[in-house]
């Protein structure tokens, strides 16, 4: 209606009764017709040609209509364009008047949804008295509505109490505020003057070291000791209580030290006293309610559970969340507490005898004394380090710029290998848990060392775990000496040489060792031995096997000492050194490289000739098909003479076990070979020039020992 309204009005009708546009229609037409004519006419000829001129001249006067009618109707589109722009501007007016009021309703009807979401509570948000406290505390002014003549000014009478009560505690609370204020400002100048007595206690404590020296007082030592006790982990704190009774007691040279970052340990010890979660971690399973419940009151007690998109969504951010907890609550089970015990002593020195040695001839070379090196290696300063996985009350040790392998079978069964039995946290292996340690290694005696100490009167059952401290210490003195000596007998086997050092001098048969030491090897990888060499190795536990070392050595009797033009024999020794040499001997295997004729022939492991009518020709056939198989008796009976039982070798080869196995090796090697196929009845012994040696009967498995009356080696004795 508007834009019916704003139309430009309609033009006069024209003569024959139609509208402008109507009648230029019409006029167009006639013109068009007139036009059509005339051209034919003088198409025609001359007459044509004067009527078509008449109708020329006719149609002048419509053409002047015809410029009159185009006018009007320029004018009336005017006049409709203006009356569309018009009506365009309403339609404009009246189109943002309805998004306003679109925008205004979309605006309300948020509200509205907001207001409707809110969530409701079981009870009112602001915590009020109850009804009955109320009546007791409320004035009369206030006490003056019921609940059931006036609910709503009941409601607004409880809300003004609690007005004028919270407005009385603001105050006190300001109050109390003022007093600390001036209590802070106390306690500063206190602190100022605090403050400046450190400095001259400091220098007080100074000028009495010496006198406490002297008097073998040692106050400030303790002082200091005891006030960063309490920032130790409890297995620690044990360690350092045993390790100050052992120095107190019996090892005045032994140096305690607490290391590590003394801030990080005093949040520690204050987070612990708080019971937060940096004492304690708390379990997945615990991490996980936390997360679920957290989830379920953000969604309201109301909510219904997610599904679909957004469902599936929101699972995985909590998902993602429950990772990255976990990831957290990882860390800090397997984080190391802050503090550290060290420990600084120096190994007893063991006193060292005049290094010289004789050679396999008898002849006496030249005394060797200790390198400087050696002698510092055994006397140098050692610094043994306890860390701890405070979550887990798991101690490890570890000698700081020493090999790891020095701690390795301190004590039997004790390789670090294998994590002590402990309860880890929730989430934390074992593996885990050793990894976490390195370098450290969780050794069964440190724990042993972090273990609760004793209250009350002291048992005599519970005196060597007190004494633990002090077995330790001596077990890693030992240790190093071991390694110092083994190191010097390294040197002389690389020289080829293997005449045992003082004070383990073996007795020496009259003749002279023929047989010498031709090669010595460390194998970096055991796997590649030949497989019964392998097999041979793998008899030792494993847990020994840790940190073990390699070696093999060719033994070989040179043409000298052996029939003439025979080749030489060539024996092969491999030598497994464990970790915590000499206590636990050398394991030697030997083979043959280069046999004795007799062996290289099989005739050592054949039948005498007077026994042959005595076997069945079955027997003798399976005997010669598996005589390959065989076993070397020979070589068995010098392998279990060479791993003999410790108190043999702690009479005759202590401390230097190793070169008295090789030349005591040689010696073997001499004394089977000068014995080789000799021999008479099934009791007789075979004398020679090094043994009497029994080749049938009992005695021929026993040991050989050297007799001083007849000057051989002998096994009857």
């Amino acid at each position: 209606q508007h834009i019916a309204d704003n139309m430009p009005p309609s033009s006069d009708p024209s003569p024959e009764g139609g509208s402008e546009l109507e009648r230029l229609e019409t006029l167009t037409g006639t013109l068009r017709g007139k036009l059509a004519a005339a051209m034919a006419r003088k198409a025609d000829g001359a007459a044509g040609g004067s009527d078509a001129a008449e109708l020329v001249a006719g149609s002048g006067l419509a053409l002047l209509e015809l410029k009159q009618l185009n006018r009007r109707v320029w004018e009336l589109v005017g006049e409709y364009k203006e009356g569309t722009q018009r009506a365009n501007a309403g339609v404009d007016a009246a189109e943002l008047k309805l998004q306003n009021l679109q925008y205004e309703k979309n605006h309300f009807l948020r509200e509205i949804t907001h207001l409707r979401d809110f969530r409701q509570d079981a009870g009112p948000r602001i915590e009020l008295l109850p009804e009955s406290e109320f009546a007791a505390a409320a004035p009369e002014e206030l006490r003056g509505t019921s609940k059931a003549a006036d609910p709503h000014q009941f409601h607004l009478n409880r809300l003004e109490l609690e007005r004028r009560q919270r407005e009385s505690l603001c105050g006190e609370r300001d109050a109390r505020a003022a007093e600390r204020t001036a209590a802070a400002e106390r306690n500063a100048e206190k602190r100022a003057f605090l403050e400046g007595l450190q400095a001259q206690l400091a220098s007080l404590t100074t000028l009495s070291l010496p006198l406490q020296r002297l008097l073998e007082q040692k106050h400030t030592q303790r002082w200091n000791e005891r006030r960063t006790l309490h920032l130790l982990a409890p297995p620690l704190r044990a360690l350092y209580v045993r390790a100050v009774a052992y120095r107190d007691t019996a090892a005045r040279h032994l140096e305690l030290s607490i290391v590590g970052n003394l801030a990080e340990a005093e949040a520690l010890a204050e987070a612990a006293g708080a019971g937060t979660a940096l004492a304690s971690p708390s379990p997945r399973r615990a991490k996980r309610q936390r997360v679920s419940s957290a989830a379920s009151a953000e969604e309201g007690p109301g909510a219904a559970p997610a599904s679909g998109g957004a469902g599936g969504g929101g699972a995985k951010e909590a998902d993602e969340k429950e990772e990255g907890d976990e990831e957290a609550e990882e860390d800090e089970a397997s984080r190391l507490h802050p503090l550290r015990v060290r420990v600084t002593f120096r190994p007893a020195a063991r006193e060292a005898a005049g290094r010289g040695e004789a050679d396999g001839d008898g002849e006496a070379e030249e005394g060797e004394a200790a390198d400087d090196g050696e002698v510092a290696e055994g006397g140098a300063e050692l610094q043994l380090q306890f860390c701890c996985l405070a979550s887990a009350g798991l101690l490890a040790a570890q000698l700081i710029d020493r090999p790891s392998s020095l701690l390795v079978n301190l004590f039997d069964l004790d390789s670090g290998a294998d994590l002590p039995p402990a309860t880890l946290p929730s989430g934390l292996a074992p593996d885990e848990a050793i990894v976490a340690l390195l370098p450290s290694v969780p050794f069964r005696w440190a724990q042993e060392l972090g273990s609760d100490l004793p209250s009350g009167a002291v048992s005599a059952h519970a005196l060597p775990a007190l004494r633990r401290f002090e077995q330790v210490i001596d077990a890693i003195s030992a240790r190093v000496s071991a390694r110092a000596d083994l190191a010097t007998e390294l040197q002389h086997l690389e020289q080829r040489r293997t005449a045992p050092l003082p004070p383990a001098q073996p007795l020496m048969p009259p003749a002279p060792l023929v047989s010498a030491l031709t090669a010595w090897t460390e194998v970096a990888d055991p796997t590649e031995l030949p497989p019964a060499t392998v097999a041979a190795l793998a008899r030792a536990p494993a847990w020994r096997r840790v940190a073990e070392r390699v070696f093999t050595a060719t033994l070989e009797r040179t043409p000298a000492g052996t029939a003439s033009g025979a080749p030489p024999v060539r024996l092969s020794a491999t030598l497994q050194l464990f970790a915590d040499y000499p206590r636990a001997r050398p394991a030697v295997s030997l083979s043959w490289l280069s046999p004795p004729a007799r062996v290289a022939a099989g005739t050592t492991r054949a039948l005498p000739p007077t026994l042959l009518p005595l076997a069945s020709p079955a027997a003798l056939r399976l005997a010669e098909r598996h005589a390959g198989e065989a076993a070397d008796n020979q070589l068995l009976q010098m392998e279990a003479e060479l791993n003999a039982p410790a108190a043999e070798v702690d009479r005759q080869g202590a401390p230097y076990h190793l070169l008295w196995v090789l030349h005591r090796a040689k010696m073997l090697l001499d004394v089977y070979l000068e014995t080789e196929g000799v021999g008479g009845g099934a009791t007789a012994a075979v004398c020679g020039t090094l043994c009497n040696r029994r080749v049938r009967g009992r005695d021929r498995r026993k040991p050989f020992h050297f007799s001083k009356t007849t000057s051989q080696f002998d096994q009857a004795i």
